[in-house]
Order: C-alpha cells, then structure tokens, then sequence
C-alpha cells in the first residue's frame, strides 16, 4: 500500500518537475556559494550552475540494470541508493521516491554491490571486473582513497565528457570539480547524488552546559563574526579539566576541554585553508610547506599537548569517545557531521561550529573531509553502456537535488540533528565551504599520516617530517601528473 502511495506521489512530481525543468531552462546562472569573507551560505552547497536538465524524458534502456559499486574504507559505509522496504523514515521515503522516479522516467533497475569493510579496499571489484571482461558496473561511489588510485590508473570515464554528464549544473559540487580536476579532467566528484560525503565533513560539536557553566564567549557570536579560531578554541579548552575519580591520573573517566582524534590534525590543516596537495595550473602540486601550516601544527599541537585535550586514539582502555561526550566530559569534540545522530535522542544539550580559522583575517572557514570514510562519485571506463551511464548518473544527480537532499538537509539534518537555529546556520556555512584535499585523497608519499603521527606523538618538529617525506611525495605527485597529462593528450 505504502510503495502505491508513493508511485502516485513520483507521478505527481513528475508532472511538476517538468514544468520547473521548462522553466529553468532559459534562467541566469544562480550563485549560492558565499563569497569571500562571508561567513554564511544559503544552500548545502557550494555550487554555480546553469540548472540545464539536459536528458531527454523519451530516452529508454529497455528495462535493463543499473547496478551501482557502493565501496567504502570503514564498516559504517553509507549506501544512499538503497532503502529500507515499508520505512516510515524520511529518508527511507526520499530515496524510494528518487529511485522510483529515474526507473520509470529511463527504463532502468536500480540495484547495487556494496562492501564496505574496516580497514580494506573494495578496489578489487572494479580490477577484478576488468579483468574478467565483464562490465557489471554502470557507476560507483567509492572511498575517496579507491576512487584516486583508480583514477590515474584508467579506470573511470572523463566526467566532463561523460553523455548528459553537465558538471557546471548545481546538484554537482562546483568546489568538489574544481579540488579534483587535473589537467581539466573529472575523473570523480560529488554532488546531491551522495549525501554520504556530507555525512563525513568535520565540524565541531559542543557542550553547551559546560559552555555556561565557565561562562565563555558566545561561540555563535564569534563564528558569525569570523572570530572563531583556533585561538579561541584553545583559550576555551584550557578552561577545562577535572580529575572526575580522583586517581590523579587523566584518563577516560575524567573531563576535558576537547576530544581529538590523530586525523585532526590533517582536518586543523584543512581549516586553515591549506592542503597537502592542491591543483595548481591545472597539475597536482605538493603545497604542505608553508608558513600557515607551520603556524597550524604549532597551535593545535600545542595545544593538544595540554592536559585539557584527550587523544581517543591513544587514551586507557574505558569509555569510547560517544560516551565522554555524550556524559558530558568534553567541553568540545572534533568529529564529522555523521556523529550528531549518537547524541540527538539523550539529555545532552549541544551545538555546531564550522572548523575554527586559524587567524580572524583568513577569507573565510574550511571545512574538510574524513579520509578513511568519505566517498566520490564515477563513471567505471568499462561500463557497458556510456549513454546509458552518463544519462541515469545526471538523472540520479538532478532528481537527488530535488528529492533526497532537501529530506536530508532540512528534515534530517535540521530537523532532527542539529537543536538550534544557530546550529543549522553553521550546516550552511561548513557544506557551502567544502575543502577536498587531493594530497590527502591520493595519499601522496603517505604525508597525510605523517601529519597524523605529529599530532599522536604531540610533536611539532614539522620540518624534520616533511624534509623526511618530501622526496616520496613528490615523486607520487609527479607519477599522477604524468597520467593525467597523457590522458588528456590522447
């Protein structure tokens, strides 16, 4: 009954998408990106486009599969093609109604292969598929670190030559496109088609009882007016620490200022506006070495050298991290936005800030991604039907926008995680304000663990790790130059 009332509802909104899609087609470019300096945004996305809907509603495949690899680097690998049958969840209902719409409008099943393991690659299905000869892929959200290796070694199709694939439309990641081209290739991006990626973008949750109980600054206020920095951050966390069992030792049943986690000090990085490696004249160009992130390491090092910040990496066995947190230990948590739900249905009161700046005159706040759990979206080089994937991918992409984002952005993220209005302003500053660090992705000379062993081993010797890993890292950087210069010449 349910799936019934859903099929009518895709068809009542498949007559009103094609008069918004008529409508938009003649329209000026809209901008919803903030602009320099700014510290807000009106949309999840920082994206520019022409809104040009461009596949046709006559075009059919016969009613053949669609069968999308859903790979990911940890066991709680999000899948946001799938659904659970009979759901009164929001989501659940946005994904069907999504699904639903692309199959009967193109004449395609949905279905996809997952793998999502700890620790592991799910690489192998597409090296395994091309071996065999047998396509069985049509598109694939992988792990960020797949997705880049496979990239220059040929596995996926040019997204900006893929058929109906327009990346310049706004339910693809203009910030994503521009972080990820080399030498004007798109060999994977992001979009509405995932809201996975969103899921895995670093914030900073906060406790707001222990915010006034020491009676500090207004953290919105400061984030607003593009005062929130990592000075700030660090003045706050000195203000707490508290042997709670009186062992006299720190320990996961004690209270901090902040919790942190090793990759943090990539993602502090991130915030400053920097990367390990970042296009530059269209090529991949290592870009670590700067004074800014010398500055950064110092700073939070530093500071996550005081007894006022845990490392749950590397603290005593006890309590994890969700239960400090959530028992109100920690004034502050660095986490990706996918934590909220832990702490949404208990007493804890909490807010959202986007990553602190690392000086207020910084342009605006960064906000970067999880290595290990983010996703990108692509097109696999041997898929059997190009036509067939670049139309369901912009389709899926386009009618994402319009179904699956709104349900997750205002009823899920909005709606349900975040408990105030000032939360859900800095949602819109931290998706409008994105950084896909390519140095981190293409895991270059492994740099980006090496910045994470400065902040486990609490050293700010910067120069001697990088003077130890430049030569391997460039040497990476040049080797993925070197393909992407020869695909674009061929």
């Amino acid at each position: 009954m349910k799936k019934n009332i859903l099929i009518c509802l895709a068809l009542l909104l498949a007559v009103s998408t094609l008069f918004v899609s008529c409508a938009n087609t003649n329209t000026p470019a809209v901008t919803t990106s903030a602009p320099q300096g700014s510290e807000s945004a009106a949309a999840p996305e920082a994206t520019t486009g022409s809104d040009a809907f461009a596949v046709p509603g006559d075009l059919k495949f016969n009613d053949s599969t669609f069968n999308i690899l859903c790979t990911a680097w940890m066991d709680n690998g999000i899948n946001p093609f799938i659904y659970a049958e009979d759901s009164a969840l929001v989501m659940d209902d946005a994904i069907y109604r999504r699904n639903a719409k692309v199959e009967d409008t193109y004449g395609v099943s949905l279905t996809t292969t997952d793998f999502f393991k700890s620790g592991a690659s799910g690489a192998s299905y597409l090296t395994k598929n091309r071996a065999s000869g047998d396509a069985a892929y049509d598109g694939a959200l992988m792990g960020v670190f797949d997705t880049s290796a496979l990239a220059y070694q040929g596995y996926f199709l040019d997204l900006q030559k893929a058929p109906y694939v327009n990346l310049k439309n706004s339910w693809w990641d203009q910030n994503a496109t521009a972080d990820t081209s080399i030498y004007g290739q798109t060999f994977y991006t992001t979009g509405d088609i995932s809201y996975a990626d969103k899921e895995y973008t670093f914030g900073v949750i906060f406790n707001k009882t222990i915010h006034a109980e020491k009676k500090l600054e207004d953290v919105y206020k400061l984030s607003r007016e593009g005062k929130w920095t990592i000075d700030v951050l660090a003045d706050m966390c000195k203000t707490v620490s508290e042997d709670l069992d009186g062992d006299d030792k720190l320990t996961s049943a004690d209270k901090y200022g902040m919790i942190v986690w090793d990759a943090m000090m990539t993602a502090m990085i991130n915030a400053s506006g920097n990367t390990i490696a970042a296009i530059k004249d269209d090529q991949l160009t290592l870009t670590l070495n700067n004074e800014q992130t010398v500055s950064v390491v110092e700073k939070f090092i530093s500071l996550c050298q005081d007894q006022s910040v845990i490392n749950f990496q590397h603290m005593d066995k006890g309590k994890t991290w969700p239960e400090m947190f959530e028992s109100s230990q920690s004034l502050f948590l660095l986490e990706y936005l996918k934590a909220l739900p832990l702490f949404r249905d208990g007493d804890l009161e909490y807010g959202i800030l986007p990553m602190p700046k690392l000086t207020e005159d910084q342009d605006r706040y960064y906000c970067g991604l999880a290595g290990y759990q983010a996703t990108m979206y692509a097109i696999p080089a041997d898929c059997a039907d190009e036509e067939k994937s670049g139309a369901i991918t912009e389709a899926l992409a386009y009618y994402s926008k319009e179904i699956v984002t709104p349900a997750y952005y205002e009823k899920t993220l909005k709606g349900k995680n975040v408990q105030d209005p000032d939360s859900a302003e800095t949602l819109d500053i931290i998706f409008a304000n994105r950084i896909y660090d390519l140095g981190l992705f293409y895991r270059v000379g492994q740099m980006s663990t090496q910045v994470g062993k400065l902040l486990a081993n609490k050293s700010t010797d910067f120069a001697s790790m990088y003077a130890s890993y430049e030569q391997a890292t460039q040497k990476d950087i040049d080797r993925i130059n070197s393909f992407f210069e020869s695909a674009r010449d061929n």
